[in-house]
């Protein structure tokens, strides 16, 4: 009887232990660099997030958008960064859309275009490390009189 409670403990513990859920808070938690690029032509005036589940999994539930992680008035002119700890779980992504000052003092929020510019999610993804560098570049096209998304990028590590 002893020879069985043995290994039947052991395997307990390794289900009981595989089961568990992190208690270390940094595995849910990202800390972002996020670029407004210096070839940008408009400031930066909204950054709102929405959960996208696990990177890389089809059909992930997606979450409503946040509120402005930009406070207090602050603002990213072209070539400016701040610095963020977003609340994104490891091996999860968020999208992120943007809102710019138009010229006017009116802030336009960004949308997708069949016509110009990047056609895709614009994504911030917990991967690789626990920190990440998150950089736009937002331009206007007369053509359409559009403001656009015309490159992105989402990278491991933070760019000094």
């Amino acid at each position: 009887m002893k020879k069985l409670i043995i290994p039947f403990v052991l395997i307990m513990f390794a289900l009981v232990a595989c089961d568990k859920e992190s208690d270390n808070p940094a595995e849910d938690t990202l800390y972002v660099k996020f670029i407004n690029d210096a070839s940008s032509e408009f400031t930066i005036t909204t950054i709102e997030l929405r959960s996208r589940g696990i990177a890389g999994q089809e059909n992930q539930p997606i979450g409503e958008w946040g509120s402005n992680v930009l406070t207090g008035g602050e603002t990213l002119a072209p070539g400016a960064s701040k610095f963020f700890t977003l609340d994104i779980p490891t091996s999860n992504w968020s999208e992120y859309r943007i809102g710019v000052n138009d010229g006017t003092g009116t802030t336009v929020m960004v949308q997708q275009s069949d016509n110009v510019g990047v056609d895709s999610d614009l994504p911030i993804t917990h991967w690789g490390g626990d920190d990440r560098t998150v950089s736009v570049i937002v331009r206007y096209n007369a053509n359409y009189d559009l403001i656009y998304i015309a490159g992105w990028s989402d990278w491991v590590g933070i760019d000094k």
